[in-house]
């Protein structure tokens, strides 16, 4: 079953694709485009456009050419690339704690860990916390990975409790 993380990357790759096809072909198709009135606009649209064109783009090239917005599609092409390309992404800061501090060697381990899931330019951060007991909370984007003793120990008081 892929996680929350693995779910998100995938739907932006699908994003990106979608989104440079369309870009890709409202560019190539721009320059062809240029200075078209009157006629069959739809046969003009249609022979500008790289061929297996997204059906959404060429009826958004229609669409401005029924409006008479045709003469404003380099300036709308250039808009959309900018954007399409959306802000940079930022990189996740995770924050570890652990009830002792973690020597050198377990920071490298479990920043690598992190790394290997979450991204390579994942920020990773360690702090302590004495009422942990053992085991460790990994804070990441608006994940919170807890397995901790004091949390394990809480569960098994529950299941007491509760029986």
């Amino acid at each position: 079953m892929a996680t929350t993380v693995d779910a998100k990357a995938i739907a932006g790759t699908l994003y990106e694709a979608l989104i440079g096809a369309a870009l890709e072909q409202l560019q190539a198709a721009a320059p062809k485009l240029t200075g078209i009135a009157g006629g069959d606009v739809a046969q003009r649209v249609d022979a500008a456009l790289p061929a297996g064109a997204l059906p959404q783009v060429r009826n958004f090239l229609l669409g401005l050419a029924n409006e008479g917005l045709l003469d404003q599609l380099d300036d709308v092409v250039t808009a959309f690339g900018s954007f399409s390309a959306g802000p940079p992404a930022q990189a996740l800061a995770a924050v570890v704690t652990s009830a002792v501090e973690l020597s050198a060697d377990q920071q490298a381990t479990v920043s690598a860990d992190l790394r290997k899931r979450y991204g390579a330019d994942t920020k990773v951060s360690f702090d302590t916390d004495t009422s942990l007991i053992g085991g460790l909370i990994i804070r990441i984007g608006d994940q919170v990975l807890d397995n901790s003793l004091r949390t394990r120990l809480s569960a098994v008081q529950r299941n007491m409790l509760t029986s």
